[in-house]
Order: C-alpha cells, then structure tokens, then sequence
C-alpha cells in the first residue's frame, strides 16, 4: 500500500552520462536518477523512460520508481535494465536543469537547457518509452528520435485525452507526438530551432509522416475495456494473452499508412465508449473501429514503434513527486493490477520493439499490412475549441516553463525532501505573518479552523500560538471538505492554504483560494484532517456492529462498482467499505478512477463484507482534500 510519507528514499544508481559524483546544491535530494537492475537472467537489454519533456506535470507520474514502478518492476524482472532518462548534463555540475528555450527562443537559452535528447545520449538503449511528453521536440530532437528507430530501436508512445495539458503550458502528449499543435494560431508557428507547430489541417504531421499514424486530439471513456483484439497472427503475436483494454479518460489513433501502421486494439461492435466528461468537444467522432485504434504498431525501416491513448491501464497507484502547479499529493490509478490493465499487452510491446527485425514495412502475408482509418483528421480536429489556451490558467506564481517556480518535492524543483525541511510548499506563513502582507499579495497560510463564517461559504483560521485570525472564503469545491458546517469535524485542525490576501466581510481575508492541504497534525494516528474519526486500523479491531466514522486511503474496487478499499494512513491495514447504490458513480474507483489515492471520510457500520472487515451501512463519506 500507497505510504503518505513526507520523504523520499534516496536513489543509489547513477543516472545514464551524468557525472553522479558532482552533485550540486540544492537539486541534490533528487539526484542520482533511478536504476533497475535484472537479476541473472540479465538479456542485456536497456529499457529508457524518458522524463526531459515531462512525464511528471499534473498528477501524472510516469518514473520508475514511481506511478511506473510496477511496469518497470515487471520489465527488470523480465531481464531488462531499466534507467530513467532526463537529458544531457552539458556543464557537468551534476544534475539536468530546464532553460526555457521555447518561449524565450535564443541560441543561448537553446544551448544552456539540458532537459534535451540527443541520439548520442539515448543510443545505447533498445527501448525509449516517451510517456505523456507536455513539452514539444525542437526539430532537432524528432532527428534524434529518427536515427534512434533507423538504427533498428523501438519507441513505445504512451498518450492520454487531449486537453490533458498536464503542466498547463497549452500541450498536451497528443499534440507533442504528433509534432504540432491543435491550434492553429500564429503563436505556434514558434520558428527557430522548434519550427512551425500549427496545425496543418490534415493528417500530416511528424508522426504520421514518420510512422504512418497520428493521435486523435478525441477523450473518450469506456471502463469496460475496448474489446476489439485484432487475431495474433495478425499483428506480429501481440495480443497473446491479451483481453479488453480499460479506456478512462483516452485517446484513440488514425492510421495514415497501412504499410507502416496496423492497430492492436479497436472499439467492438459490443463496445459502449462515451464522450469524457470534460471533453473540449464531442469527445467520441464516429465509435467503432472508425474511431481508430486504440493501441496500435508501426514499423519503420529497421526500427519501429507502439502506441497507446491512455497511461491509466498501464500505471500504478504509487505516485513518488508532488505537484509543480501547487506541491499537492498526486493520485495515481493502479491501473497495472486492476481489470482492464495493459500489463500483459506492454510487456509484449517491449519485448518486440528490443528485438531486431529484418522486415521494414507491414506488407507480406508474414507481416499483413494495417487497415486505413477512413477519416483520418475529424473535422472537429481542425482547430482547437480552447482557442491555443492551457487547460486551467496558472497560478500562485506558477510557471509550466520555469523550474524555479515549481513547488517543494515536484520533480525538477530546486528542493525537496533531504534538500528541505519544509512541509507542503515550504514556505508557509503564520496568520500574524499574512495579515502583515498587503492585499492582493499571493500568500500560502498555515493556522487552525476555529469556526464556519457565512455558512458553508468561508471559515476563520487561528495561529497555533495566538489569536490573530483571518477568514478564509470557500471556493464551491473546497465547501464539502473544509466547511466547519458541513464538516464540524475539521475545527482544531491545521489547514496550509494558498490564495490572495484580501478582505471578505469586512474582516482581513484570504480569497481566490487555489489549494487548501490539511497539515499532518494527526498523521501519527492515521486520522489526518478529522479529530473525531478513527484510522482504518482502529476500525479492522472494532467490534462488529460498531458505528464508526473512518479515515483512509482508497486503495481501489471492490467487486466492481460495489465497494472498495480503504487503507490505513500509517499502516498497511485495509478494510472494504460497502457503497450503496447512490454513491457508486462517484465513489466507486470503477465508475470514477480518480478516487484512487483520495483520502476519505465514512461514516459506517463495522461489519464483514465478503468474509473480510468492512464498513456497510454507509451513510455519509467525504473526500478530505489533500492530506500530507
């Protein structure tokens, strides 16, 4: 089980051309970048996961010793060497450090940022897996990543929806690997060493030309798993031992050239997919096997590559950074265990992207050719219906291009833990502290609930040490967690929040809140965020038939969609919590992935459900925010 720790283990292998012995202050606690290692059935063979173009941003976490850990686990296992790649240590200080060379284009930016390929730097792998890449190639990194395939490597694209714009910066992986923008906007047109990234209005782009196939800028939804498995014998042996493929939030393929380009897995006529909620348009464009495929390979003279629209089946629910945007805990989705994983189906990939092929396209009753995508480029794809803008507008001071602004414990900041002594972002003022600030100043706060103010819509904060006091206003998605009136159980706590000092009520305020994080004041006992709950481990020893209210970590389902998991803050104990009808669609991890890792309040009845300890009855549960 997933630990809410506030350090991270330090690594002992040496990241691939960086000097490990030269590591300099204060990026240190995150250097040297992980190694595994296979044990003695060693293959030789090196498998990259790439994070210089990010992998890292939102709640994405695609490292191996983290969100990926149990694919990379499974690849060492398999005898691979696994190494982490984040780029070219050009002054050799010992660490890779981003230079904004897109929005501030010179040669001078262009030869300082190290957070760059280079096919010197990659070419002694087999595998480079690129996975949710959020900052576009310059054309000089798509040669690399050429001259890597044309020396008979293998690249395996991991995507996501579009819109997944991850670090806020206006791409997303579905644009990066196509090599343009959905918009298309002049300001894509960035020229220098990056070119033009508009959108050219059809299905050409660097992928297609170089592969025969293009992501759909489509978000899609089919928990069930997209049924369509192409015969083994028809797609190089891939799909042995593979079923239906979960699709939470994804995207699915066009093929362009049948000769390079043939999907794995397609919709099948028994397949329901629907428009992701939160699509920028209609999300689904024509279902089926029209729809494109939604794993795919291509070959591509001696090299070759693989394909998938979505990280969920594929990554694990033990996320290791915290968020650039605002130093929050990640919630991953344990995707790798769970039904509907991609596990068998990755391995498959890899190991038929490490092995050299003499064929060079798709067009031999050996090696049948793909099926064309009859539409290629939808018409929705044409231009972007946000208009070249970031998913959300970034705030509290934070910039998707500038390292220096991402917050404590976030991949690619300065500090972290063994770096740091902080806590949530480090830099945390008192209440006496934030009422000495003007208004209109952007403030992170730390005191304790002592009241609701105005109902539901604000609450008073204290100093931990005095009675100076501030009101904080609500914003409607904070109002069911930390409103004393709906939750009396938060006051006494200590609450971390960020926002703009301002006055609310006549009264010195902090307003225009963009994070609100219990502080771990109950965290020795499991409870973080509630005084008057019980940790999970109290509840496994409680009596049956004892009304409880519980705090804990949903670990996943349970006998999909009607339970699922709970587990201690501290230990490793769990328990099963029943869910009635009417709180499936939003608590169940089967009908909504992203309460993988929340942590939760219950209010229940201790009993057994399917021989195992449980919680049933339930009449109340709560998402506790962000516990540290």
């Amino acid at each position: 089980m997933k630990k809410r720790l506030l350090t991270i283990p330090a690594v002992t292998t040496l990241l691939t051309g960086l000097c490990a012995s030269v590591n300099a202050a204060p990026y240190d606690w995150n250097y040297p970048a992980p190694i595994k290692s296979p044990g003695a059935n060693d293959n030789g063979k090196v498998v990259l996961f790439d994070v210089s173009h990010g992998g890292t941003e939102g709640n994405a976490d695609w490292v191996i010793d983290g969100g990926f850990s149990d694919f990379a686990d499974s690849l060492a296992n398999a005898g691979y060497t696994v190494q982490e790649y984040r780029g070219v240590d050009k002054n050799s200080d010992g660490v890779i450090q981003f230079v904004d060379d897109y929005t501030h284009p010179s040669t001078t930016n262009s030869n300082a940022n190290e957070a760059v390929i280079t096919y010197s730097a990659i070419s002694h792998a087999d595998v480079l897996v690129l996975a949710e890449s959020n900052r576009p190639f310059t054309q000089s990194e798509l040669q690399a990543l050429e001259n890597f395939v044309a020396d008979g490597k293998g690249i395996f694209f991991v995507a996501d929806h579009y819109n997944a714009d991850r670090n806020l910066n206006t791409w997303d992986s579905t644009e990066v690997f196509n090599g343009y923008n959905r918009s298309t906007l002049p300001q894509f047109n960035v020229g220098g060493s990056y070119g033009d990234l508009r959108n050219p209005g059809t299905a050409n782009g660097w992928l297609a030309q170089e592969f025969g196939i293009r992501f759909r800028f489509n978000a899609i939804d089919w928990h069930s798993g997209a049924s369509g498995i192409e015969p083994a014998s028809q797609v190089e042996g891939l799909t042995t031992g593979v079923g239906p493929v979960l699709m939470a939030g994804g995207a699915t393929l066009a093929i362009t050239d049948p000769n390079k380009a043939k999907g794995l897995v397609y919709f099948s006529t028994s397949d329901s997919p629907s428009r992701w909620s939160h699509a920028v348009d209609s999300g689904l464009y024509f279902g089926g096997t029209a729809e494109g495929p939604y794993v795919a390979i291509a070959k591509s003279g001696a090299g070759k590559a693989a394909f998938i629209g979505d990280s969920s089946p594929i990554e694990d629910a033990s996320p290791k950074y915290k968020r650039q945007d605002n130093g929050n805990t990640k919630s991953t989705y344990p995707g790798w265990t769970d039904a509907g994983n991609a596990a068998q189906l990755s391995m498959n990939l890899i190991d038929w992207l490490a092995t050299p092929q003499s064929y060079t396209r798709f067009d031999t009753s050996a090696h049948p050719a793909g099926t064309a995508t009859p539409t290629p480029m939808a018409s929705e794809e044409l231009d972007d219906p946000d208009n070249g803008q970031p998913w959300n507008t970034p705030s509290g001071g934070y910039n998707p291009w500038g390292a220096s602004t991402f917050d404590y414990a976030a991949y690619g900041a300065p500090d972290g833990p063994g770096g740091n002594t902080g806590s949530g972002n480090g830099n945390a003022l008192s209440v006496s502290d934030a009422l000495a600030e003007p208004t209109g100043t952007t403030v992170t706060v730390e005191g304790v609930i002592t009241q609701a103010i105005n109902g539901e819509y604000a609450l008073e904060i204290q100093d931990s040490a005095g009675s100076a006091t501030l009101y904080v206003k609500l914003e409607s998605q904070y109002r069911s967690a930390f409103s004393p009136q709906n939750n009396p159980q938060v006051i006494g706590e200590t609450l971390q929040v960020s926002g703009e000092r301002d006055v609310y009520m006549g009264e010195p305020s902090i307003e225009y809140v963009t994070d609100m994080q219990w502080v771990a004041s109950n965290a020795s006992s499991g409870t973080c965020g509630s005084n008057g709950a019980v940790s999970v481990n109290d509840a496994y020893a409680s009596s049956q038939g004892s009304p409880l209210t519980v705090i804990g970590e949903v670990i996943g389902g349970v006998n999909d969609p009607h339970a699922l998991e709970l587990g201690d803050l501290v230990s490793s104990t769990t328990l099963y919590v029943k869910l009635e009808a009417d709180q499936r669609a939003e608590y169940s991890p089967a009908n909504n992935p992203a309460m993988v890792g929340q942590t939760l309040k219950v209010d229940g009845v201790r009993d057994l459900y399917m021989s195992t300890p449980s919680l049933e009855s339930v009449s109340h549960l709560a998402v506790m925010g962000n516990c540290p």
